[in-house]
């Protein structure tokens, strides 16, 4: 009986082996290899390879440029006007307003009348005369004449002594006011050196030329 058992026990041991061989088999390697890859690891890799942004974003312009504007100028008329004759020099660009905060400027003015009809009245006087001025509407100086607005105090004194010896009681106040300015951004950012802008800035001595930040 002991034959039996041996007999058995070796066909049992042939048999696991041919179940091993077989997993091991080239057919079965090939379908482990074609499996198709998890989604996870397809998404991943599409996006390592996705191009990546440059920092100045979809225009390239880097962060932080800066642009050569020409100005100021007191109103879009004028700047519009500058704008071509540079144009007609190769220079050309986009005209742009800017509110500015003038400190320290020296207001030449009328006190404020009792009435808005005396003051109307006042205000053509001198407009006949050709004398560029306004009635104040609000505020604490409503009613006054607005003669204009100087950074040289020196200015500011000859306009006053000049309407005081015509008969107007004008002063002077120191005071600051939101002013908008016209400048023209050039579209060449490196045109400081241009010797057609110097003679452009030469006959036009209230202008400079600068540099700001692109808007």
């Amino acid at each position: 009986m002991r034959w039996i058992f041996y007999s058995l026990l070796v066909i049992n041991l042939v048999y696991v082996g041919f179940q091993l061989v077989g997993s091991l088999s080239p057919e079965s390697a090939s379908l482990n290899l074609s499996e198709p890859r998890h989604a996870d690891d397809e998404r991943l890799q599409l996006l390592a390879e996705r191009p990546q942004p440059r920092s100045g974003g979809e225009t390239g312009v880097p962060s932080g440029s800066l642009c050569t504007v020409v100005g100021p100028w007191k109103n879009q008329e004028r700047a519009e006007a500058g704008a071509v004759q540079l144009r007609a020099i190769g220079l050309s660009g986009s005209v742009r307003s800017l509110s500015v905060q003038k400190d320290r400027l020296n207001w030449v003015y009328l006190p404020p009348y009792a009435g808005r009809a005396r003051a109307l009245q006042v205000l053509r006087e001198l407009q006949d005369h050709g004398i560029d001025s306004f009635v104040v509407k609000n505020g604490k100086d409503a009613n006054a004449i607005s003669l204009g607005y100087f950074s040289s105090a020196e200015s500011a004194e000859g306009l006053r002594v000049k309407m005081r010896n015509a008969g107007y009681p004008a002063f002077v106040r120191e005071t600051s006011r939101n002013v908008t300015e016209y400048w023209l951004y050039l579209s060449d950012s490196s045109v400081e050196n241009n010797p057609d802008l110097k003679v452009f800035l030469e006959a036009n001595q209230s202008l400079n030329v600068s540099k700001v930040s692109c808007p």
